[in-house]
């Protein structure tokens, strides 16, 4: 019989993997050139796409796309969210400060790029235009493009 208390179990399951493996040839163009402080997409022939980061297949027209474009690295935010929790091996943890996950419309793009901003959340807006902050000196990481912060 349960009462009006029950006991509640929380289950963490840890997960720590490391994942090595090839990223193929349009990721590893794209974050050879974030190491040049460039933002690389491709447009598709058929109906104009420009997607970043870059893929083989239009996902509208299922298109080949290999015209390289660079594009940015100013933009606008199309959308955001405020994450308050981060998930680490499997554990969801609170975090000290809120940070702002955006998805920025690159100048010149047509598909939008998730990516960090850092600004305060209360300031954040739909319509914001922001800039790209690159590592310096650059890892060879996707991670070289670091976030974006307001212009």
């Amino acid at each position: 019989m349960v009462g009006p208390e029950r006991a509640v179990a929380d289950l963490v399951v840890p997960l720590d993997y490391t994942y090595n493996y090839r990223v193929g040839q349009y990721l590893e163009k794209y974050i050879q050139e974030l190491g040049n402080k460039k933002i690389m997409a491709v447009k598709c022939p058929k109906c104009d796409k420009v997607a970043v980061p870059p893929r083989e297949i239009c996902g509208t027209c299922r298109a080949k796309m290999d015209e390289w474009v660079e594009v940015g690295p100013d933009g606008t935010v199309e959308n955001f969210t405020i994450a308050h929790v981060w998930l680490n091996k499997g554990a969801v943890e609170k975090i000290d400060e809120p940070k702002v996950i955006a998805m920025v419309m690159l100048n010149g793009a047509t598909v939008p790029l998730a990516a960090w901003l850092e600004a305060d959340p209360s300031s954040v807006k739909k319509g914001m235009r922001v800039k790209a902050v690159f590592k310096d000196p650059a890892e060879d990481a996707l991670t070289d493009l670091s976030h974006f912060e307001p212009v």
